[in-house]
């Protein structure tokens, strides 16, 4: 695991504040995801299965995920879109896709890119350099989509002919190509969104997602062995992190470790699901704490569950501690060669960073991914970001380096 070893210094757990007790209920079968942030408490409790799909409103991503915890599968079925009327029935080379439990970015529609640098699971990019308001992708695959109940199972075929300025456009149909209609989805109205939502069944966009969220209480699917060559999928509850910062601590829970003891990770899993046994009831783990740090790195959050009632209910709880968490920038740069400039910007600026082996990623302030590089990236020009403060993050196999830059047109 990687761990912030430069650029901040951190003095954090010398006191603490007192303990706040969260308590909520996703309701009897989990009908409720449950959106919680560090700021505001609970900002959100939408209905759990009324979508099959959620677009990305990053007008650089052209992700799509499925909503599996409803039991949502899809399947690449032709990797021409020219094959559409082709398509009747699932054949024996069909690939099951599946949404990444460790990064939103990755959702079933862009889990399987192909050889193609260009392309992008669903689709191919129309040119490597974005427009202003983002890339645009030409839909090249065929899918299959199942949805709906136990009783009442739905299949059809579907295609996403294209991304363009922020808008997604799909045409689904059954199998036999009755009943066909292209749908849009535009994404630019929902910005301060991580995704926008739409359910088939009842043809309609879903607006469910808080603005302002660090933790997400759901129903997804998890390999429960952990094993990428032969995953055991299975459906459990638990707790997903809109890419924030989180560390697993196992030991005293009257006592907080240093911080670069811990191991931070951003796998969006972290907390998950395995902070609970069941053995003819639940049971929490003892012992057990999570450190979560706020979008923008500057707060320290300890959570320890306290109750998991299950479906009958969908009650459960936890105790929260915003610890005195004190990041102190350190003016001695020299062993690294990291710029921004100018900083601020009026329009475009400029990154630098000396080690070419390194993942560069910006994120806004509430942890939306704007852009992402892997290196070199020396003299990296940045272009139509919109007036703000954002996050400038450098990964290397060692460490974690972090800027703060700010856009005043």
């Amino acid at each position: 695991m990687k761990r912030t070893s430069i650029f901040f210094i951190f003095f954090c757990f010398s006191l603490i504040k007192s303990q706040d007790l969260v308590e909520f209920s996703m309701g009897t079968g989990y009908q409720y995801d449950i959106y919680y942030s560090f700021e505001e408490g609970i900002t959100a409790f939408p209905e759990r299965i009324n979508w099959e799909l959620a677009f990305s409103t990053d007008s650089s991503n052209n992700n799509i995920r499925i909503n599996s915890g409803n039991g949502v599968t899809l399947f690449q079925v032709a990797e021409s879109i020219e094959d559409w009327d082709q398509v009747t029935s699932m054949s024996s080379n069909s690939i099951q896709l599946r949404n990444s439990n460790l990064d939103w970015d990755i959702g079933a529609f862009v889990s399987n890119p192909n050889n193609d640098p260009l392309n992008n699971g669903w689709g191919t990019l129309t040119s490597s350099s974005p427009t202003i308001d983002g890339f645009n992708f030409e839909g090249s695959r065929i899918y299959i989509i199942n949805y709906g109940t136990f009783s009442s199972p739905i299949s059809k075929k579907i295609k996403i002919n294209n991304l363009i300025n922020g808008i997604f456009d799909f045409t689904i149909a059954n199998l036999d190509g009755s009943n066909e209609e292209t749908i849009s989805i535009d994404t630019q109205s929902y910005l301060d969104k991580t995704f926008i939502y739409y359910s088939l069944l009842n043809n309609e966009i879903i607006d469910r997602e808080p603005s302002n969220w660090d933790i997400l209480f759901t129903k997804y699917e998890e390999d429960l062995d952990n094993n990428p060559t032969n995953p055991f999928y299975y459906l459990v509850t638990g707790a997903l992190t809109k890419g924030n910062s989180v560390a697993e601590y196992n030991g005293f829970l009257d006592f907080n470790p240093m911080f670069d003891e811990l191991n931070f990770s951003t796998e969006i899993n972290t907390v998950g699901y395995d902070w609970k046994t069941y053995s003819g009831g639940y049971t929490i783990v003892s012992d057990r704490a999570y450190f979560i740090q706020s979008q923008d790195q500057q707060s320290l959050y300890k959570i320890i569950f306290q109750s998991f009632d299950g479906q009958q209910t969908g009650n459960m709880s936890f105790l929260v501690e915003d610890l005195n968490f004190n990041p102190i920038h350190l003016t001695d740069h020299d062993s690294v060669n990291f710029s921004i400039y100018p900083n601020p910007s009026k329009d475009s600026f400029k990154i630098n960073f000396s080690d070419d082996d390194a993942f560069l990623k910006i994120t806004d302030l509430n942890g939306r991914l704007i852009y992402q590089q892997m290196g070199p990236f020396n003299n990296t020009e940045i272009n139509h970001l919109n007036n703000g403060h954002y996050i400038v993050t450098v990964i290397t196999n060692d460490d974690i380096f972090v800027k703060q830059f700010i856009v005043n047109k």
